[in-house]
């Protein structure tokens, strides 16, 4: 999708909906600078949220998951944080999540599989929270999990 088309979906979805539901613009891209076009141009289209995903393929080290998503976090709009190993061949850590989420603007992080990582360990949702506490909304992306997700310390499943 262009930018062009991207503005005219992100419009349409706040002249509608602003207010009644958040709404969280999926700019993560492999690419940190179209990462950071896309943020800016959600948060100028007046949307309430970012979801940034763990740059796919490229495999940085931990210390650049880091700086990416504080990097995303620091313009602005806040950042849900998307950890999907199993498809972006990168693991952000528990040990990284809980560095990221003392940033302000870091709200949440969703989780791909079961457990927040590509093992289907439910019980990491569980040690993630007592790592990061209430600061971090934790997400599962998995429907079929999301009960026991959330019985196992989660905030729910988009």
């Amino acid at each position: 999708m262009s930018m062009d088309e991207r503005a005219q979906v992100l419009s349409v979805a706040v002249e509608e909906v602003k207010g009644k539901i958040p709404i969280l613009a999926g700019t993560g891209t492999i690419n940190p600078q179209h990462v950071k076009e896309m943020t800016l141009q959600a948060i100028d289209l007046g949307c309430d949220a970012s979801l940034v995903v763990t740059p796919y393929y490229v495999k940085p080290p931990q210390r650049g998951l880091i700086k990416h998503m504080v990097s995303m976090a620091d313009l602005g709009l806040p950042v849900v944080m998307y950890n999907i190993p199993g498809r972006a061949g990168v693991d952000l850590t528990m040990e990284s999540t809980a560095i990221c989420a003392d940033h302000s603007n870091i709200v949440g992080l969703k989780g791909k599989t079961q457990g927040l990582d590509a093992t289907g360990d439910l019980d990491r949702v569980g040690k993630i929270r007592s790592l990061v506490g209430d600061k971090l909304l934790l997400y599962s992306g998995n429907d079929d999990t999301s009960p026991h997700f959330v019985m196992r310390g989660g905030d729910g499943c988009m």
